[in-house]
């Protein structure tokens, strides 16, 4: 009996982590791919949530809809939130000031105060997509770095073993970097499980 209890107490929960950015990025996509799962080429409705073992964490991950009708509802997933991986389709040159706008609209907000952002630069096998010096500039990332842990990851839609192994590193990174929440149990799941 106390063995259970101990262990429904004590199990660290799942790591929360938003999968956000612009419409048509591949968010889906990625997830999926890092799930070795099927996938399907249609724009998310609502939300899609996902839990994946990476090493010997898990992770909740919440795809949710880019469309812009649905950005203002992103709010209501904030709480709880432990990590963001914002995609950018790097390919798409007329949107960048949108993707940068909405990615700063998103940091602000005090619900997700220093919650970490994976930036996945996607759609890198493109011929006319920028490089990585261009987008972290337009995207403005030094300002971010100086808020809150943030790193930059090259990913495409297409799994090659570069790839799959940078989306891992992405993966892997968000996962080990959460905001640690205030309560009377955090600095205790965070040291001893």
């Amino acid at each position: 009996m106390m063995g259970n209890l101990n262990y429904a107490f004590c199990r660290r929960k799942p790591v929360r982590v938003l999968l956000l950015g612009l419409d048509a990025t591949g968010k889906t996509t990625i997830l999926y791919q890092c799930m070795g799962k099927d996938v399907k080429n249609a724009p998310t409705i609502g939300f899609n949530v996902e839990n994946c073992q990476i090493k010997d964490l898990e992770v909740m991950f919440w795809d949710v809809s880019s469309r812009a009708l649905e950005r203002p509802l992103w709010r209501y997933y904030y709480p709880n939130t432990q990590g963001i991986v914002y995609v950018v389709d790097s390919n798409d040159w007329d949107r960048m000031t949108e993707a940068r706008v909405l990615l700063h609209n998103i940091l602000s907000d005090d619900e997700l105060k220093g919650v970490p952002v994976a930036i996945a630069l996607n759609k890198r096998d493109l011929k006319n997509c920028m490089t990585k010096e261009e987008m972290e500039e337009m995207l403005d990332v030094s300002e971010i770095q100086k808020k809150r842990p943030c790193r930059v990851f090259m990913t495409t839609i297409f799994p090659t073993d570069e790839i799959q192994t940078e989306l891992m590193n992405l993966f892997e990174w968000i996962s080990e970097e959460p905001k640690q929440k205030e309560s009377p149990f955090s600095s205790y799941f965070w040291t001893h499980v």
